[in-house]
């Protein structure tokens, strides 16, 4: 197959009001390699041209064709061609006009938008970003990728649900399968087809169990965490990649957890040693940032990526020096400006990995970013943060603010949610912090309190209307003495005089209570 020219974009009209994949591969003059290539002539057979799954294995199939050329070099951008200027005299004038149109048509078959409306919800819209990627050793196919994934995502999953109830189910669980369809490589590598057996299993998966019944596989979980990240991070201080399909699978393992009871992971958060912070750290954010992603109503897709971004953002850290990670005195001045380049280690360690959602580079990027424009790195404010680093910055606080450090001990859950409130608008984004303190309550679950009978007990899950409605009692405070556990339903009782209510937290530290020594 001949090398693609990106001459052949010299002067093309690329300001159509509309996106049409068909006029844009004309333009390129790949479209008969397109619609050759086997991937998308099966997918015609079965649908005909007009189903939209064709169109978008057209524009996957383009960037196959277009890869070696995307990670070539570009001339460096110039702002002089920002204003369509004719007078191209010179063949690298004109090789120059060839890249700015061919990188516009990328970037509109990756979005599924025209070049016209790029530019209109983009004031300043540019190739800067995109001439750059080569020069850092970036892949700018994969960035591509990438972005078509996540505007495709949400449809694809779509289709694969449809697909697996109607009788085409074999024929396309082969195109996925021995034909690389990629519909959406980040969002799962399962055939669409699934048998009886197989699809009983599936929906196992997500039967609700009880606070104790879940408890015991959310500690199973963790420990698999801990070693699966313990890992990892001897993967990449030797320069090797991140085993990210192993890394998916465990976080596909909370969201079933999560989702037969996530009262019981929300507990297990709780465990925190010190000695190894920060990978029990990444794992109590990757269970906020489903909990989190579940408030917000997202699409499995999206809990995935959130999910895996929560395991990942924070791993710049384990290049730290463990002298500095691990000293109980806070930090001095050159100390935090060193810490501060957790972030770029952090980049540098995906950036050697395939297949990283772009949402997660943004949780990394941004989750030290504050409203008000007095985070790092950048001192974004508002709307230039992305929300993808609102989330991590709203689940990295509260699961900080809730940890056992070397540093400092946990404020506990209840300090916590009144502290995060009180940043509201400042350092975390008003709407989504708002979303995330409803759905775990102001009194959290690892909350420790008084109740009305006289015991202190930590509070197991929520009801409704996200207020304690399990606590396991551990302690009397008429006998100043522990007692044997045994757990009580708030507001049940049918006598208001009986009913046991919450009359105030506790420092359970007081008492020498831990919380993880009562719900194993």
């Amino acid at each position: 197959m001949p090398a693609f020219n990106v001459e052949s974009c010299f002067g093309a009209d690329i300001n159509v009001g509309y996106f049409d994949i068909n006029e844009i591969l004309d333009i390129m003059e790949i479209k008969l390699k397109v619609l050759n290539s086997k991937r998308v002539k099966t997918l015609i057979g079965l649908h005909g041209r007009k189903e939209r799954v064709v169109s978008i294995a057209m524009r996957q199939v383009a960037f196959d064709i277009l890869s070696s050329t995307l990670d070539a070099s570009f001339l460096p951008y110039d702002p002089y061609y920002a204003n369509d200027h004719k007078l191209l005299n010179s063949r690298r004038e004109r090789l120059y006009d060839a890249e700015e149109r061919f990188l516009f048509l990328c970037m509109s078959i990756a979005t599924g938008r025209s070049v016209k409306s790029l530019k209109k919800l983009q004031p300043g819209f540019n190739t800067k970003e995109l001439r750059t990627k080569h020069t850092r050793k970036q892949s700018l196919f994969r960035y591509l990728r990438q972005e078509l994934n996540e505007h495709t995502r949400d449809y694809i999953l779509s289709y694969k649900a449809r697909m697996s109830n109607e009788t085409e189910a074999e024929n396309i669980s082969e195109v996925s399968a021995s034909e690389t369809l990629k519909l959406s490589a980040e969002v799962t590598r399962n055939d669409i087809k699934a048998s009886t057996a197989q699809q009983k299993h599936i929906e196992s998966k997500y039967i609700p169990t009880s606070f104790d019944g879940e408890t015991v596989t959310a500690f199973k979980l963790f420990k698999d965490g801990h070693l699966l990240l313990s890992a990892q991070v001897e993967l990449f201080k030797r320069g090797e990649q991140l085993e990210i399909l192993e890394l998916m699978k465990f976080c596909r393992r909370l969201i079933e957890s999560h989702t037969r009871n996530n009262f019981s992971l929300m507990a297990i958060r709780h465990i925190k040693d010190a000695s190894i912070y920060l990978e029990q750290h990444a794992m109590g954010m990757a269970v906020l940032g489903v909990h989190f992603a579940k408030a917000l109503k997202l699409s499995n897709a999206y809990i995935e990526v959130i999910c895996l971004g929560a395991l990942l953002f924070d791993l710049g850290r384990f290049r730290l020096p463990s002298a500095m990670m691990s000293k109980t005195t806070k930090m001095t001045s050159g100390e935090f400006d060193l810490f501060r380049k957790h972030i770029q280690f952090g980049e540098q360690i995906l950036q050697k990995c395939e297949g990283i959602p772009k949402a997660v580079y943004q949780m990394l990027y941004d989750h030290h970013e504050k409203m008000d424009g007095t985070g790092y790195p950048e001192g974004k404010q508002d709307k230039e943060i992305s929300v993808y680093g609102k989330i991590a910055a709203i689940v990295d606080a509260y699961d900080a603010m809730t940890s056992e450090q070397p540093h400092k001990p946990s404020m506990g859950p209840i300090k916590a949610w009144r502290k995060m409130r009180d940043e509201s608008g400042l350092a975390f984004d008003k709407e989504l912090l708002s979303v995330f303190l409803k759905h775990i309550g102001s009194v959290p679950v690892g909350s420790c309190v008084a109740l009305s009978n006289g015991r202190v007990g930590f509070v197991l899950t929520l009801n409704k209307a996200f207020q304690p409605s399990l606590v396991r009692q551990v302690y009397s405070l008429t006998n100043k003495s522990f007692i044997e556990p045994s757990d009580i339903e708030l507001n049940k009782s049918a006598n208001l005089r009986t009913e046991v209510v919450i009359e105030k937290e506790v420092d359970p530290q007081s008492l020498k209570l831990q919380f993880i020594d009562h719900i194993s």
